[in-house]
């Protein structure tokens, strides 16, 4: 187990369920992010609604097979944002390179992306905000297998 392991898939998703279970108001943001892998916000707290959009995102990366390093930026309408999760665990407390499944993190706007091989999927000529359902992701994966 490297020193960046606590900030894989699994991990994580512990340290997600601990606040959901002991939730008692939104956190500031700034006391939980390294535990929780958050490399840049917008808003100052984090919402139990926030947290559960991560424990089902960790949820489906994990099913997936993306067990390795993940990080999340949260973000606010219009502001840029992501939950990010990768196959490889990081060695240097950076994503790594290689297959990372990717989710929008924002209230309105949601979305998910696939990087296999080095390439996103769907791509820019696909519409590459278009995958906006679990069902529509299966169906990405089924295409790119």
């Amino acid at each position: 187990m490297n020193k960046y392991s606590q900030f894989n898939a699994e991990q994580v998703l512990k340290e997600v369920n601990r606040l959901l279970n002991c939730y008692s108001g939104p956190y500031l943001i700034e006391y939980v992010c390294k535990e929780l892998s958050i490399f840049d916000w917008w808003p100052r707290t984090l919402s139990k609604s926030r947290l559960n959009q991560m424990k089902s995102f960790l949820t489906q990366a994990i099913k997936r097979g993306y067990k390795g390093y993940v990080c999340f930026k949260v973000g606010d309408t219009g502001c840029a944002n992501g939950m990010w999760a990768h196959k490889e665990e990081s060695t240097n407390g950076y994503s790594p390179d290689g297959d990372c499944l990717y989710h929008s993190f924002t209230p309105e706007y949601t979305y998910w992306s696939v990087n296999q091989n080095g390439t996103w999927y769907p791509t820019n000529e696909q519409k590459f905000d278009s995958v906006k359902t679990l069902k529509q992701l299966d169906a990405l994966y089924e295409s790119l297998n």
